[in-house]
Formats: structure tokens, sequence, C-alpha cells
């Protein structure tokens, strides 16, 4: 006989042992709430097995669970915050309990059983059982919100009434004065009598306990702030898409507070109003931290995106920024209203309200929309950028942000100036930074006792100065004879220089401005200046040797037929064009090394 054939009859035992907790999951009936005397029922089953195994402290098993279900059906849990906490309902499991324990047993017996009734309402008291209207469980009967709400208010009511059975110990204070399912009962217990005292609504070792774990969890946060602005200062010289040292920090802080809640609720298992406020304060504080994470994360897509798409050089991201603030932002607004909804509270009359004052709401933030819609507009125009110099009004400065609401420029003076976007949108902005070419315009007074030969001869000379540069564009160029002033010949020179840096086009006229006076010592001239001197000798006359030599420059123009008026020819600019060497051969900044 083979193996296969000898032990057939182990598939099936092993079938029935591995599939034994599902049968008994399934084996229980779901709560009859079908009318109120079968809705009592059902909650006093399920709350007699639950709080067996809370006794057991098997809380953590399936059948706990499935307890914990068919008793959450009999009650409308819709006004309770943080109902989705095990402590949370647990608490009003019980208060509902020790309630009914003490209400006359012939007034429970006295609930109707048929489902012709809207609700019921327990003698003297406002226990409510009523029947749902709406939804997918309607028709069926429920303890009302109102009642589940108001438990331990009914029950500081009832606590000194006997029980409506045998006497036995209050659940209720025995739960307030027990740790959760994460602490073992009996390690509590053991603890001196002194730290079971109650303070308040908690006994003395729960707000130890919440003190130690705040710490902690302070100390824990700061420990990983700390770790993640090293982490970004280890990579801020090396690689952007490695400074991930906030987004890893805000995630563990996140964690951090996820382990701690845990702890609170599944181990100190804090009760009533106190564990409201705590928690609210917890789930803010979750929410600040995944709100940073959010907008981190967003800025840090940005920046990468920017830096990947300019081959690894920090550019201005600024349009990436804004967008991604504003993705960020949008995105926080939708897990606002999830977290409204998850802390207990209805959304619906706050956008109620929003019909009824919306016209006053957007009154107030039509500024706000204003600058946030210019803003997009001017990066949508690309007419400006971070870090360019531009002229607004009658005004010089260098953008340093475009944010949502305004713009921040630094003037010359170094002071900041921050002007709406609004504002700023509808100036004209004269972007400085955008020009290909710089306009050199200069207005040269030469003293009137040059002859008209030197004159001519300056003229040419500056004007093949400017062809010769290689910084300046050949097209167009002017050196003019443009009229006689009170106290001198006036000479018109305008070139534009192929720079766009203020620093870079200064050193060039610099240069420029040598070489033509280089040409004025050059010919004789000297240059005039608006000052009245008093002489007791003669004046002192153009020295008549270079004077002779400009008149025979010119005859030479004349019988070579090279005279370079109004302009020099077409094959003599080409010769010279870019032939001076700048800078200078000897200057410093052509040293190596």
């Amino acid at each position: 006989m083979s193996l296969t054939h000898r032990f057939r009859w182990l598939t099936p035992l092993l079938l029935c042992v591995l599939c034994s907790p599902s049968f008994a999951a399934t084996s229980r009936l779901l709560s009859n709430t079908s009318s109120p005397q079968q809705t009592l029922s059902s909650f006093i089953q399920a709350s007699d097995e639950l709080i067996q195994y809370w006794q057991q402290e098997e809380l953590r098993t399936i059948g706990a669970e499935l307890a914990l279900a068919q008793a959450i059906r009999t009650m409308d849990l819709s006004l309770v915050p943080n109902r989705t906490r095990t402590v949370v309902v647990m608490e009003r499991i019980i208060l509902l309990r020790e309630i009914i324990d003490r209400l006359d047993s012939e007034a429970l017996k006295a609930l109707p059983k048929s489902s012709s009734y809207d609700f019921w309402r327990f003698d003297n008291t406002d226990i409510t059982i009523t029947k749902l209207t709406d939804g997918e469980r309607a028709g069926q009967y429920v303890f009302s919100a109102n009642t589940i709400q108001q438990l331990p208010r009914w029950y500081r009511t009832l606590q000194p009434l006997p029980y409506n059975s045998s006497e036995r110990l209050d659940y209720y204070t025995v739960f307030i004065h027990s740790p959760g399912p994460l602490f073992p009962k009996q390690f509590i217990a053991s603890l001196p009598d002194k730290v079971h005292i109650l303070y308040g609504p908690l006994p003395l070792w729960q707000w130890i306990a919440v003190l130690l774990l705040a710490s902690t969890c302070y100390a824990s946060i700061k420990m990983s702030v700390y770790l993640g602005q090293r982490w970004n200062q280890h990579w801020a010289q090396k690689n952007l898409k490695w400074k991930v040292g906030k987004l890893i920090s805000l995630i563990s802080c996140g964690f951090i507070l996820y382990l701690t809640r845990q702890v609170m609720d599944q181990g100190i298992w804090l009760t009533g109003g106190v564990y409201q406020f705590i928690t609210t304060c917890f789930f803010l504080a979750q929410f600040y931290i995944l709100s940073w994470l959010i907008m981190a994360t967003f800025k840090y897509g940005a920046a990468l995106y920017a830096f990947k798409r300019n081959n690894g050089k920090h550019v201005d991201s600024s349009l990436i920024t804004v967008l991604s603030r504003i993705f960020g932002g949008l995105t926080i607004i939708i897990l606002g209203i999830y977290v409204i909804e998850f802390m207990g509270f209805s959304i619906s009359p706050l956008l109620a309200g929003i019909g009824v004052g919306g016209l006053a709401v957007a009154l107030a933030i039509r500024p706000v929309l204003e600058n946030v819609i210019n803003g997009l507009t001017l990066y949508a125009d690309g007419g400006i950028k971070i870090g360019e110099l531009c002229r607004y009004g009658d005004k010089l400065g260098t953008i340093e942000s475009i944010g949502l609401r305004s713009t921040r420029i630094r003037t010359l003076e170094r002071s900041l100036i921050t002007i709406p976007n609004s504002e700023f949108a509808n100036m004209e902005i004269d972007n400085l930074e955008r020009r290909d070419k710089r306009r050199m315009e200069h207005t040269l007074r030469i003293r009137p006792e040059l002859t008209q030969e030197q004159l001519k001869v300056l003229i040419v000379s500056i004007r093949r100065v400017l062809l010769q540069h290689p910084k300046v564009e050949p097209e167009p160029i002017r050196v003019r004879f443009c009229g006689i002033g009170e106290f001198a010949i006036l000479v018109n020179t305008m070139c534009y220089i192929h720079c766009k840096d203020n620093e870079e086009f200064l050193s060039i006229q610099e240069d420029i401005l040598f070489l033509m006076a280089q040409k004025i010592e050059t010919i004789g001239a000297q240059l005039a200046f608006s000052t009245q001197y008093q002489f007791a000798g003669h004046l002192s006359k153009t020295d008549q040797g270079l004077a002779e030599e400009a008149k025979q420059i010119v005859e030479t123009w004349h019988t070579t037929n090279n005279y370079p008026f109004p302009d020099f020819s077409y094959e003599y600019k080409h010769e010279i064009k870019s032939s001076t060497v700048f800078p200078a051969k000897t200057s410093s900044v052509n040293r190596h090394g």
C-alpha cells in the first residue's frame, strides 16, 4: 500500500483544523435590530461576550472583534469623535451596559417587539432606541446618536442606583483603571496603591505614563530633526537628489507620532475628555507633520526637476516652485476636509455657510486672489526672472523673489522693497538683463583752437578706434561733428558694445575712452572745460607741427581717393574690424595660474 493511500485521511483533518477559526467566525449570526426589543437583546448578548473577552485580556482575538462589531451594529456612533478607536467604542459600550443594568427590569421587558414604532424612550430618561430611515440600514433600530453622545452624563446620574440583577463590580470603574491590550493587567495591578488613586478623571499611573510617553516622543522628534539637518548638510554641496534629510526627518516624525498614538490607544487606554483632548492634539500634530511633508515633497520634486532639466546646474526655478506650492496647498486642503470628517465633525454646515456668506468671503479674498493671479501672469509672460536687474517706474533693482502675493526687489542701495503682484504687474518693467548689447554714447568737447584738418583726422581716428575694438558692434557706429558750443567743438560718438553685464560694460567703455583720449592727444587737441581763467600773458596755441601733419594727412586722403567722409569704405571696415586686442596683452586678467 502506498504512503499516499495510507495517509489520505490526513487531508480532510488538516483542512478542518486550519479552517476551524473561519467556521467559528462565520457561525455567529448578525445582531437582530428589527425591533427595539431585539436591538436591546442583541446589545446585551454582544456586550456580555465583549466584556468577557476584555476581562480575559483577549480583545485582539477574532471572537472579540466579532462581538465588538455586533455591539456597534446596535449603536449610532455618528456624533462620537474618534469613533474608529477601540478604546472609545469600548467606553461607550461599557457605559451603555452600566446604564441598562441599572434601569427597571420591567421597563426593559416592556420594549415593543414590533417594528411599527419610530422610536422608543426608556422611562424617566433620554435613552432612546430609534428607527433608521435613510441609508442601507433603513428600518433597523439602534440606540440614537444623541443617546450615545450623552452616555457619560447619564452614567453619572444613574451610578448611585443598584443593579437590576445581582450585584457585581462596576465595569466602568474597572475600565478606567485598567490598561489596554498592549500592557498586561497583572503588571498594572502590581503597582503600589497610590498610583491607582484618581486625580481628576484618570488614575495617577496614567498621568505618569502620558508624561513619560510625551517626553519620549518629543525627544525622538528632536533627534529625528537633528539627524535630518546633518544629512542635508553632508549632501548640500554634493548632489541635490540625495538632499532628502528633511523628507526622511518628517516621515520619521510622523512614524514616531503614530507609534506614540498606538501606545496611548492600546496601552495606556485613556478615556473621557482627557483622551479626546490628547488625541485631538496628536491628530493635529500628525496633520501638521503630514502637511509639512507634502509641501516639502512638492518643493523637493520641483527643485530636482529644475536641477535635472538644466544638466545639474542650480537655476531659477521660481515658476516650478510656485506651482508646487499651489498643488501642495490644494492637496493639504483636500486632506484637511478628510481630517475634519474623520474627527467626527460634519463639513456640510460649513459648505452651506459658504453659500450664505460666499459674497463676503469673495470680497475679502479678492485682493489675495488678484495678487496670486498677477503673480502667475508674471511667470507666464516670462518677462522677468529672479536675479535680473530691472527698471520699474523710476527705480532700479534686482528681482529677489516672486511669490504668490508679492515680489521682492533689492535696490541699488541694498534695501529690500516688497511690491504686491497686482501693482507690480501693471507697472512698465524694463528688463535691463535681457539686452543683447549695451549702448554707449558720449559727446566730446574739444577746444576750438584746432584746425579743420585736425578735427577731420580726430573724427577718423575715433571712428577707427570703434571699428577696431573687438567688443564694439560694427553697425551702427557714429562719430560726427555735431555742433559748436559756447566754448567747445562738439563731437558726438555712439556705438553698441557686445555685452550684458554692467561691470563688463563699464570696463569696455573705460578702455574705449582711454583710446579716444589718446587720439585727442596725438593730433595735438585738448578737451574743453566750462571754466573761466584770467591770463596775464598770451593763450597757448596749438602745436603748428601737429596741425601741419594733420593737413598733409587730409591732402593724402584726397589725392588717393580715400577721403573717409561721410564714412569709411566697406573694404577698409572689413580690414580693420576687431584688430584691437582687448584686454591688452599686458593686462593682469590675461595671466594664467
